[in-house]
């Protein structure tokens, strides 16, 4: 071995591989021979040096524009570097021309391509929405791979699969409205995992827009060109339009912290946030992080958090059931569902797996309660998907009882990731994040408007709580909605969010029940009794009641 190959083996080490700097390339690049540069090329791909490898790819095809190998590795670094599937669709186009079942990845003089440019190439297809293609050179991979297991045989077989599937939805379209949130919330940039507030006024999302301080680009990722990932907030100004979105002041710029769920009064959220492992789940009082921007802690419930990635979670409006994501090991696939329950001693109990009626071999992740808990939704790339992440939900049977789930179907999904499923508590309008064609940028956020006569059994006690005087709303912290038999035949506190005093909760039809509102002493400022319809599908109470202590003032 040369001693200058020698050198380039020590330099991408994967010690520092990731040190690795532009200049040190184009030196790299002047010198070295197409064996060498090759072996290069092999080093930055496994050790993710995206970057590196198109510049590399871009001295081969100097070399030799014609040569397969060469135009092959071009359309791959563009597949990971870029993530333009258009652009690398032209190259791998040329390169499956001629693909050779003998090809040395080592060589310089090696003028054929690998039998994976076929699974790319067919990849880039799919992403670009050619599928029929697509499933054919899926296919062309699987024949040349008889006989061997391995991660590209197994995924390329479950894109075969989800092509069929894609198919028979495509057939049978949903009529549903779905359109992009808008252009003050959707930019180039990735934006993605929504979480909408129960009457819809509020939405938080995660987005890798470029920071306004332009003093830490040390943190973009190299690979990608992005920032890191911030959670921001916008309120809708009318049905389509919505409020130029602000980031949240926990979060810091050279960390990664994602929306993952809210409770009904929008006091507590949950996030993720990478840590030195895998990243794990915080949570947030909002009404401390108004004043202290370092208000993030991490959630103590034993066995939520672990060494494994734990990337979801969604408590039910009562904080005593939640569901969660992880790939720990002892599950079905990667990603598993995993359930929580309060005991009687309030103490939780230990996660348990949602069994294989929930989770697949392949990823479950994003859980979304309805506000009644009677219905989950969540994503799986499985092989019942039409593609990547679709949507499912599936109905509570019993406390540990789910139904098997049911793929939302088409246009709700496609043939891309379509993930981070939540709906506003009447349910008439529904939230996701998608990477499919024609959005805004990488990744976008969609809205879904159902038709009232497609919800059934929504039942809702709703309103408002003022105080004459405005200025002191915060003192709502002081006041609380009771509500007896809301909860089995317990009685439910509800908290008012204390932005504009909104109130939540979901009512079951047929049933009576006593609603006071409470002031700060506990004492009783205002009660009725309310009972909903044994006859509708759909009801809501709604109050709208102001304070004027010691006295409540009701308005209907």
């Amino acid at each position: 071995m040369r001693f200058y190959l020698f050198f380039i083996f020590l330099f991408f080490s994967p010690i520092i591989f990731g040190q690795f700097a532009e200049a040190d390339i184009k030196i790299l690049i002047k010198s070295a021979n197409a064996d060498e540069l090759v072996y290069t090329w092999n080093g930055c791909i496994e050790e993710t040096e995206y970057h590196a490898a198109d510049m590399i790819s871009d001295a081969l095809l100097k070399k030799n524009p014609n040569n397969k190998n060469f135009i092959y590795r071009k359309g791959l670094s563009t597949f990971y570097y870029r993530k333009d599937f258009k652009l690398a669709l032209g190259y791998l186009k040329k390169a499956v021309t001629n693909v050779s079942p003998k090809f040395n990845s080592e060589s310089g003089m090696e003028t054929k391509a690998p039998t994976e440019a076929y699974y790319y190439y067919a990849y880039c297809l799919e992403n670009t929405g050619d599928y029929v293609e697509s499933e054919k050179f899926y296919r062309k991979f699987l024949e040349t791979q008889v006989g061997k297991t391995t991660r590209l045989t197994k995924i390329a077989s479950l894109k075969v699969a989800n092509t069929g599937v894609a198919a028979k939805y495509r057939a049978n379209p949903k009529k549903v409205d779905i359109r992009l949130i808008g252009d003050s919330v959707n930019t180039p940039n990735p934006e993605y995992a929504p979480i909408i507030s129960p009457d819809g006024s509020t939405i938080y999302f995660t987005s890798r827009q470029p920071w306004l301080e332009d003093t830490l680009k040390e943190y973009v990722e190299d690979f990608t060109n992005l920032s890191p990932e911030d959670i921001y907030v916008s309120y809708k100004k009318t049905d389509t339009t919505w409020t130029k979105p602000k980031k949240m002041n926990f979060c810091k710029l050279e960390l990664n912290e994602a929306t993952v769920s809210i409770t009904p009064d929008e006091r507590m959220m949950y996030v993720y946030r990478d840590t030195k492992q895998n990243g794990d789940l915080f949570q947030i009082d909002l009404l401390v992080t108004s004043r202290n921007t370092d208000s993030l802690t991490l959630i103590t419930i034993p066995e939520v958090n672990s060494k494994s990635w734990e990337s979801h979670i969604y408590f039910n409006e009562d904080n005593n059931f939640a569901i969660f994501s992880s790939d720990r090991p002892g599950g079905y696939g990667g990603r598993d569902l995993y359930r929580i329950v309060k005991l009687p001693d309030g103490n939780w109990s230990k996660p348990q797996n949602m069994g294989p009626t929930i989770n697949s071999q392949y990823d479950e992740d994003a859980p979304f309660l309805s506000i009644d808990n009677k219905n989950l939704y969540f994503s799986s790339n499985c092989e019942k998907s039409m593609g990547g992440f679709d949507i499912y939900t599936s109905v509570k049977i019993d406390d540990n009882l789910w139904s098997a789930p049911v793929n939302l179907g088409f246009p709700i999904n496609s043939e891309r990731d379509d993930i981070y499923y939540s709906t506003t508590a009447d349910g008439l309008k529904a939230y996701f994040s998608s990477n499919r064609l024609n959005g805004v940028g990488q990744v976008d956020i969609y809205e879904i408007n159902y038709v009232p006569k497609d919800i059934k059994n929504n039942f809702l006690l709703t309103g408002h709580i003022q105080r004459t005087d405005k200025k002191q709303l915060n003192k709502l912290t002081d006041v609380e909605v009771s509500c007896q038999n809301c909860d089995s035949n317990k009685k439910k506190i509800l908290r008012p969010r204390l932005r504009d005093g909104y109130f939540i909760t979901a009512l079951e039809p047929c049933r009576d029940y006593l609603v006071e509102v409470l002031g700060p002493n506990k004492e009783v400022l205002y009660t009725e009794n309310i009972s909903t319809s044994c006859e509708l599908n759909i009801e809501k109470v709604e109050r709208e009641l102001t304070v004027n202590e010691p006295t409540l003032i009701i308005k209907r």
